[in-house]
Order: structure tokens, then C-alpha cells, then sequence
């Protein structure tokens, strides 16, 4: 290689027509007849010269060179080959004219130009030299009746630096005085959808979205008309009808005589932010009455600042439903929601919890007296106007539970609920002197149970198949259950948040991997271990894990499980066990996927395998098509992440129809397999 970039360096110096090679818009190599015919030195000081540094400011045309040579340039990489008359100028300051001949090779997958040139009779250089010291004479002048002249080229040049970066960033237009589009860049075809040919000479209503108001393009008007800058967030209209967001700034161009010539707008896309926030509006939303559900509540109660709670539960209304109809029994519910909302003020919130439970939120200065006093006024209301469904009165009553400024605010309302229904009150408030000791003895009572079973080996390993929905193949996942001394067996519901409270979780986790790693050491299956945060969270438990399955070489059949993953708080922790899962061979699954806010979010900073629909979704998709369009985007967005989907709660065949048809890629539910005891 090195012989023959000899042989080519000898031959290119030989050849007495001068030439230059360019790559990018600078030279990087020059024969001896270029290099002499500019008077220059040595190679080393042409390498990475712009063809204006050989050339005078300007060309006889008066554009400057330095343009003018980037648009030759741009010409010959777009049609191969692009001839040109040229005014140079050599090292030494003398000028000439020259007829240039660019044209684009391919060396070793590089673009090069070849920079023939041919130099013009001395006459006429001659000429062109006078020419040149007149037009010098002039700039002269100019320079004398203008000091700011000397920065003209390097102003010139930033703000075609500006408008460059500009039109790689921005959605940009212009308009004439009549609102009629004379210019859009790249940037404005690719998020409108529309030909350039499309939009010149169109108004630019053309992309008006009938979402907004004529008032409000009122004012837009209103504002540049009278040489204002307009800002604001502006709903356009794609070709395809689509809706999208930019956020736009109208600027008016003034003349001389301060008189507006055109307008420019200067917009960004900011769709994906609206769609952001439009998705997390659903989920903090309830969907019947739109009112903030209890995932707010619950991140509410963490911000506010002195929250008090009301807890309101519309009583008998399952009879309601059962009597009228589930429809009925809606309307009801949205009826409810509007008599509750007469009520929201800055300092309260109003939300539906679930079902039959809304709840008021106050917070701030909103004292407790305040919030009985407003639950009272409620039952007034609806004492006195009633509920009216088609020409059917309901007489609506209600059951209130209050807490006040406690860090279990919500549990704490939901006893003086449960104690107000207990004693028949309207309204409960919470006291630690309520007579709720049985319940407090239930509570002693479970956790010596649950000190007992483990002591008698009675914590319960049960699996449940999961069906591969193509090839049909079944895996496991382990579930937890405990026996009571009475042969009683306990679903975790009655237990877990208990357990977890007496510092008993771990020891059952423990005892649960324990049983699944010696059920499956010689069996050929996978199988799933579920895992809550807290285990996550405890380093001992995830030592222990990891020991286990090395020890039985499991890890390459096992699906670490975490359930009520909406408790992902600190990604860092989650996102370190889950590397280390997966560099044993691990594989890692998200379940309740879809029921909180925030999954989307971790979905993508996690890298999991596996994320299981929550069943609360699934159980409903044969019947409810919001509910199947929000299962059908958790797939769609799950195959463009390479992660698998399996479906809860799968309780009928026709929703196993419905799932199969989104292409969820597994089954989990009673239609297959109800749970068994293992072990």
C-alpha cells in the first residue's frame, strides 16, 4: 500500500494541468503546478484550507466567496460534476481568473472532489485584476462610511450558522401580511406531513385544528398585527388529520420604516410531552365520573401538607345495582360525583376511591371541624334534591369516616368508617380510644399464627400454570399460602401486609424459595418466584435467593416475580438486582402491570422479560373495548421493548379468545388451572 501511494504521489506531481483534492468542503492534497500556481510552500500549508482562503472576499457577482464556494461544492456532490468561472487569489495577494472543474470520486468509500483548474490569457486577468482593485477601492469606501462593516462577514456567516441550526431544531415558517405561506423549512414538511408544493401559497389555516377556537386565533392576529411577539402552546393539523402540539413563537418583521413585511414562526414539536401528560391524567383518573382516582389520593396524601380524610361510602348500593342495573347504578355514581364537587374549594380535593367509595381530601388550613362540617352539608344536599334516573327517585344514603394529620391517614379513615357502620352513625372521626380491640386482638392473634406455622413447617408452597398460548408448553408460578392450626388454609391477602408489619415477611420468603428450589431441582420446568419490594430491598433475602439457585442450578429455569411493583421507588436498587439476576441466568417478570401510573416509566428503565396484564384489566376485555384498547396498547408497546406479555385472571374462554387475539404470548387463570398445593 505504502509502494503504491508512492507511485501515486510521483505520478500526481508530474502532471502539469494544477490540481487540488478536496474532502468536505477543504483541501486535503495539491500537485506541484496547484501548489506554484499559488505561490504556496509546502503541502502542509494547504491542508485543510477552505477554497475562500485562496479567493478574495468577494466574487466579480459581489457574493461573497466564502458562500458562494460551499454552493459549487454542494452542487458537485449533488450532480457528480459542476464547471464554474472562479476570481483566486495566491498567497502572495495576486488575482486571477480561473475556469474550475469539480468532480466527485469514490476512494476507499470516501467522497473526494477533484479540483481541475484552468487559467485564463494574461489580458484578462489583467482586466479582472482592475477589476478587482476598483471593486477593492469601493469596499474602501464602504468601510470608511460604515466601521461596523469590518464585522459584516463573520455576522454574515453566524447567522447563516444560526439559520442552519435553526431549521435542524425548529418547525419554521413564513407568512405574508395576509397570513398566506411564502417559505416552510424541512422540519415543518416532516411533522405536517405535507409537500413543500402542498403549502406554498395555501394559507396556513391549512393546518388549523378545529380543536381550537376561533377566539383564540383571534387574538394570535390581534397580537402580531399590532408588532407583538405571540407565544403559546397551538393544536395543528397533519395532512393525515392526526393532531399534533407545537409550541410557537409569531414573530412580525419590521422594515425600515417600522412597517410589518412578513411573519415568521419559529415552533417545536412538543406532542410527546402532551401525550405524557394525557397518560398520566388516565391513570390518576377515574373513568366513569373523571374524577382523580385513588392513585392520586395516594400521591396526594404524600405531598399535601396537614392532609385531613373523609372517607364516603354510598350505602346498600350493590342493591342498587342488583335491582336497577349496573347502568343505572352509573349514572348514579356520576350523579353522585357532580353533588360532591359542589364542594371542591383550593384547599379540597374530591376523588372516587373504588366502587361505591369517593372520598373528600383537605388539606392546608382546612381544618378538621371544617371537613365535618362540609361532610354534614353533603348529606343535606342529597336529603333535600334526592337522585332522579329516569323518572326513578333514589333516596341515596351515606357512611363518612374521618382521620385527621396522621401518617396512616388512610387507614385510619377507613376504621372510623368501618366503626361508623358498625355502630350506625353517619359519620365516624378516628380515635385511638374507639373500641376496636377485637380487631387489635385479631391482629395479635394472626401474628402468633404466623409465628406458629413457621415454627411447624405450615407456610404452604401452591403453584399455578401458566400455557404458552402457541406451543401450549406450561410453566409455574409459586404461590404462597399458610395453614393455621385448625387445617384452615390462608390466602396471603389475610396475611402478607400483616406479616410485614410483624417482621415476619422475610422468614416466609426465605421458606418459599426454600421449598421451590428443592420441588424443582430435578424436574425440568420453569417455574416463577414472586418477590415483593421488600425483598428487594433486604439483602439477606436476595443472598439468600442467589445462594439457593446456585446451589441447585436453577437460575436458568427460574422467573424472579416482582408483584406490586407500583411501590418502585428507587429505580437504582431494582435496576442493580436485576442485572445480577440475569448474569446468573435469571429472568425477570413486572406483574399488575397497567394498574399504576408510573409502570410505563419503570417498564422502560428496567430491562425485564416478562410483564403480566393485571388481571383487573383482563378479567373485563371481552366485554369492555376501552379495556381491551388499553390491553391492546400495553402489547404493542411491550413487542416494540422484545418483552413478553402474560395474561391474569383468564376465568372464560371468551377472554382467552380476546387475549389470544392481541397476540399475548401466555395464559394464566382458573379456565386453565386453579392453584395446587406442591409442597
Amino acid at each position: 500500500m505504502e509502494k503504491n501511494n508512492s507511485y501515486f504521489e510521483a505520478v500526481f506531481d508530474t502532471i502539469s494541468e494544477p490540481i487540488f483534492l478536496m474532502e468536505g468542503q477543504t483541501f486535503i492534497d495539491g500537485n506541484s503546478s496547484a501548489l506554484s500556481l499559488f505561490d504556496i510552500n509546502s503541502k502542509d500549508e494547504l491542508l485543510l484550507l477552505h477554497p475562500s482562503r485562496l479567493s478574495p472576499k468577494y466574487q466579480p457577482d459581489g457574493e461573497l466567496s466564502l458562500v458562494k464556494a460551499n454552493k459549487m461544492i454542494e452542487l458537485c456532490y449533488k450532480n457528480g460534476e459542476h464547471t464554474f468561472e472562479w476570481l483566486a487569489k495566491t498567497f502572495n495577494n495576486k488575482i486571477f481568473l480561473l475556469e474550475v472543474n469539480l468532480k466527485k470520486i469514490i476512494i476507499d468509500g470516501k467522497e473526494i472532489i477533484i479540483n481541475k483548474l484552468k487559467s485564463f490569457d494574461e489580458k484578462k486577468n489583467l482586466v479582472i485584476e482592475q477589476k478587482e482593485n476598483s471593486l477593492k477601492q469601493i469596499n474602501e469606501r464602504l468601510l470608511i462610511n460604515n466601521e461596523n462593516n469590518e464585522n459584516l462577514f463573520e455576522s454574515i456567516l453566524l447567522l447563516e450558522e444560526y439559520k442552519r441550526a435553526l431549521d435542524a431544531s425548529s418547525v419554521v415558517s413564513k407568512t405574508d401580511l395576509y397570513g398566506i405561506i411564502t417559505y416552510v423549512n424541512d422540519k415543518f414538511c416532516e411533522v405536517s406531513g405535507y409537500e413543500r408544493e402542498e403549502l406554498i401559497g395555501q394559507n396556513h389555516n391549512i393546518i388549523r385544528h378545529p380543536d381550537i377556537q376561533k377566539e383564540f386565533f383571534k387574538q394570535l392576529w390581534e397580537t402580531i398585527r399590532n408588532k407583538k411577539i405571540f407565544k403559546g402552546i397551538i393544536k395543528n393539523r397533519k395532512k393525515n388529520g392526526q393532531g399534533y402540539y407545537v409550541d410557537s413563537t409569531i414573530i412580525p418583521i419590521l422594515d425600515k420604516n417600522n412597517e410589518i413585511l412578513e411573519y415568521i414562526a419559529i415552533r417545536n414539536d412538543v406532542t410527546s410531552l402532551f401525550e405524557k401528560d394525557e397518560l398520566i391524567y388516565e391513570q390518576f383518573t377515574d373513568e366513569l365520573t373523571s374524577l382523580p382516582n385513588r392513585q392520586k389520593l395516594l400521591k396526594d396524601l404524600k405531598t399535601c401538607i396537614n392532609p385531613k380524610l373523609a372517607i364516603i361510602n354510598i350505602d346498600r348500593f350493590k342493591d342498587i345495582n342488583s335491582s336497577y342495573g349496573m347502568e343505572v347504578g352509573d349514572r348514579i355514581l356520576k350523579e353522585f360525583a357532580k353533588k360532591l364537587l359542589i364542594f371542591k374549594s383550593i384547599n379540597l380535593n374530591i376523588y372516587r376511591i373504588s366502587g361505591d367509595i369517593f372520598a373528600f381530601m383537605a388539606f392546608g388550613n382546612f381544618k378538621i371541624e371544617e371537613l365535618y362540617k362540609t361532610c354534614s352539608n353533603l348529606n343535606i344536599l342529597c336529603d333535600r334534591e334526592g337522585f332522579v334516573i329516569d323518572d326513578n327517585s333514589f333516596d341515596i344514603s351515606f357512611t363518612i369516616g374521618m382521620a385527621d394529620c396522621d401518617e396512616k391517614l388512610l387507614t385510619h379513615a377507613e376504621i372510623a368508617l368501618y366503626w361508623a357502620k358498625k355502630i350506625n352513625i353517619d359519620i365516624g372521626i378516628f380515635d385511638e380510644e374507639m373500641p376496636i380491640y377485637k380487631e387489635l386482638k385479631g391482629n395479635i392473634e394472626l401474628t402468633k399464627d404466623i409465628k406458629q406455622a413457621l415454627k411447624d413447617d405450615n407456610i404452604l408452597m401452591y403453584a399455578q400454570k401458566i400455557i404458552d398460548n402457541k406451543s401450549s408448553d406450561v410453566k409455574y408460578e409459586i404461590l404462597m399460602r399458610m395453614k393455621l392450626s385448625d387445617k384452615r388454609v390462608l390466602s396471603p391477602f389475610v396475611f402478607l401486609e400483616h406479616a410485614k408489619r410483624a417482621r415476619l415477611y422475610p422468614l416466609m420468603t426465605k421458606k418459599i424459595i426454600e421449598k421451590a428450589c428443592e420441588y424443582f431441582e430435578d424436574k425440568e420446568m420453569i417455574f416463577s418466584i414472586n418477590l415483593m419490594i421488600e425483598d428487594i430491598k433486604n439483602e439477606k433475602t436476595v443472598d439468600f435467593l442467589f445462594t439457593k439457585l446456585i446451589e441447585t442450578n436453577l437460575a436458568n429455569r427460574v422467573i424472579l416475580e416482582i408483584v406490586e411493583s407500583e411501590g418502585i421507588e428507587k429505580f437504582e436498587e431494582v435496576g442493580d438486582f436485576i442485572k445480577k439476576a440475569k448474569a446468573l441466568g435469571c429472568k425477570v417478570a413486572i406483574d399488575d402491570f397497567g394498574t399504576g401510573y408510573s409502570n410505563f416509566e419503570y417498564i422502560i428503565k428496567l430491562n425485564v422479560d416478562f410483564i403480566k396484564i393485571d388481571g383487573s384489566l383482563i378479567k373485563n376485555i371481552h366485554i369492555d373495548d376501552n379495556v381491551r384498547l388499553t390491553v391492546s396498547t400495553i402489547v404493542n408497546f411491550a413487542k416494540v421493548l422484545g418483552i413478553q406479555t402474560v395474561a391474569e385472571y383468564v376465568h372464560c374462554q371468551e377472554v382467552q379468545d380476546v387475549v389470544e387475539s392481541l397476540g399475548i404470548d401466555f395464559s394464566q387463570g382458573y379456565l386453565f388451572h386453579e392453584p395446587e398445593h406442591l409442597l
